[in-house]
Formats: C-alpha cells, sequence, structure tokens
C-alpha cells in the first residue's frame, strides 16, 4: 500500500511536468518518499500547502521564488537528486542554477554549454549546495590573510561558504534566524529571539529575511516582497509542520501509539531558553546556534 501511495504520487508529478501543468495545491497527508521512507509536511492552514502565495512566486529577477529551494517534496528544502533530476530535465536552465549562487563560484566559468553548467553548478548537483559569499566587516577583529578556494573564489574580502538551504518549516521550533544566526542581531538591523519578545521578534525576523532571500537570491530591489507578501510568506511557513512519518523497516512512525509524523509537532510545547536550541555569539565569527535534541529543524 505504501509502494502504490508514493507511485501516485510520484505519476502525478511526472504527469504535471510533461503537460506543462503546475501543481496548485497539496492536501495533508501526501508522503512524500525519501531515502528513510516517507515525509509529511502538514500545514495548519487550509488544509495542505497552497502553492499560489508569494512564497512559490517569482518576486526577483532571476525567476526564482523561495520554493526554488525550499520544495515540499524535500521538506521545504532541497536535495541533491531533486537537484540532480531538475538539471536534466532542463539542461540546467532550471532557476536554481544562476551562478549568482548556484554555481560553484561566480567567476572564471563557462555556462554557455551544456558541459560548462554541468561543472560549473557540481557541488549544487551533487551535494544541494548553494554558495554563500558574505563581506569580511570592516570592523572585525580579524583578517583574512589567503583563501585556498578549489573552485576560484579566492577573494579574502568574501568568503564564500557552501550550504544546504535550510528547511521552510517547523519555524517556531526556532531560537535564531539562518545558520549564524544573522537574521537575528543587529547587523541586520533583526531582533535577538528571547522568551521576553518571542515570538514576535522571530515573526518579524522572518519577514526581514524573505526579503533579503529575495535581494540576494533572487536578485530583487528591495521593494518585493512587500509588507502584505511578508507577512503571507511568514504566515504560510509558521503554518507548517515536516516530520517522517513512514521508516523503511519500521512502517508508520504514528503507529501503536507512537508520535512520529508532524502532527504531533503542532501541540508541541516551546519555549526559548527551555528547550530552545543553544545560541551563543562567538566574538571572532558571530552568532552560532547548536541543536538541541527536540529541535530536528535546527
Amino acid at each position: 500500500m505504501i509502494s502504490g501511495a508514493f507511485l501516485a504520487v510520484g505519476t502525478l508529478l511526472v504527469i504535471a511536468a510533461l503537460n506543462g501543468q503546475q501543481i496548485t495545491f497539496i492536501p495533508n497527508g501526501v508522503f512524500f518518499p525519501n531515502p528513510g521512507g516517507a515525509s509529511e509536511t502538514y500545514s495548519t492552514t487550509g488544509g495542505g500547502i497552497d502553492q499560489t502565495g508569494p512564497f512559490f512566486q517569482s518576486l526577483g529577477t532571476n525567476d526564482r521564488s523561495c520554493a526554488t529551494c525550499h520544495q515540499p517534496s524535500d521538506g521545504m528544502s532541497v536535495s541533491a537528486a531533486n537537484v540532480e533530476q531538475r538539471f536534466s530535465l532542463t539542461q540546467g536552465q532550471d532557476p536554481i542554477f544562476r551562478t549568482v549562487d548556484g554555481s560553484n563560484c561566480n567567476h572564471g566559468i563557462d555556462v554557455s554549454t551544456l558541459a560548462g553548467r554541468y561543472a560549473a553548478y557540481s557541488l549544487l548537483r551533487t551535494r544541494g549546495l548553494i554558495r554563500i559569499a558574505i563581506a569580511v566587516p570592516a570592523n572585525a577583529d580579524y583578517r583574512v590573510v589567503s583563501v585556498n578556494n578549489p573552485y576560484g573564489c579566492n577573494e579574502s574580502d568574501v568568503i564564500s561558504m557552501y550550504r544546504r538551504p535550510l528547511p521552510s518549516t517547523n519555524l517556531r521550533f526556532l531560537s535564531a534566524v539562518m545558520f549564524d544566526g544573522r537574521e537575528s542581531t543587529p547587523a541586520t538591523g533583526t531582533t535577538k529571539i528571547l522568551y521576553s519578545n518571542y515570538p514576535t521578534s522571530l515573526l518579524n525576523d522572518l519577514g526581514h529575511q524573505s526579503v533579503d532571500a529575495t535581494v540576494t537570491h533572487a536578485q530583487g530591489n528591495g521593494t518585493r516582497p512587500t509588507p502584505a507578501e511578508q507577512q503571507q510568506i511568514v504566515n504560510f511557513e509558521m503554518a507548517l509542520s515536516t516530520a517522517q512519518v513512514i521508516g523503511n523497516v519500521t512502517g508508520r512512525l504514528d503507529a501503536r501509539g507512537a508520535n512520529g509524523g508532524p502532527l504531533p509537532l503542532v501541540t508541541q510545547p516551546f519555549f526559548i531558553s527551555v528547550n530552545s536550541s543553544v545560541h551563543f555569539l562567538l566574538p571572532q565569527f558571530g552568532p552560532f546556534s547548536i541543536p538541541s535534541p527536540s529541535t530536528s529543524r535546527m
């Protein structure tokens, strides 16, 4: 029965792709297969994932949307297998393949040919990694003497780091936004998330992050998402819970009284500094988070 469900969903997606159709709604309860079994994403609003909102719209200049790197089929992130398939289907022309951050480096590459694109986007294809280039702060208390980057981005004033996009789900368990917490710090004009200001600070930080992500990854001009669109994006993200619901060996993880799957996360109590991730600041580098066993998203 499980295999049949996977096949049905896969067939539906393939048929839609071949006919140029867009699936605009994914109801709660749909299984998304993965190497360990299957996950499920549950939305507390609308009975499922509505793919017509600004999260799924191109708000910049390079045809990307939030969903380009945050796919419902990949736990609201992206897998290397998904990216490889998109490369094959589009010959490397899918919006995720943009030199601004999708290529191993943004200079010294040739993406005019299929072979060139295959090489230029190798980290994205095989590891699902996006290149995040962050400038060294002018007031940094350290110096970057030299950089040895095998992909050619050897600048010492802008450091290229390669990261898998964070899942845009289970966000109410965050104690800081982004890998390094920069979207919850004065450095970006945002607010540190504390017990005293949660969830207002989290919601505001996520709205700010939606603009920064559009400017950086979708090469937007900062006018979108508008304040109304930011609110829609944050509301959409905050309504999502994702978890593994089927194990290849164990079967259903929510059977016989078990609390697997996304539904238990909807009512899971959460308190900043009680069962949140441990967040602290290293003066040389910036804020970092250590995962808590109870917050699988971090």
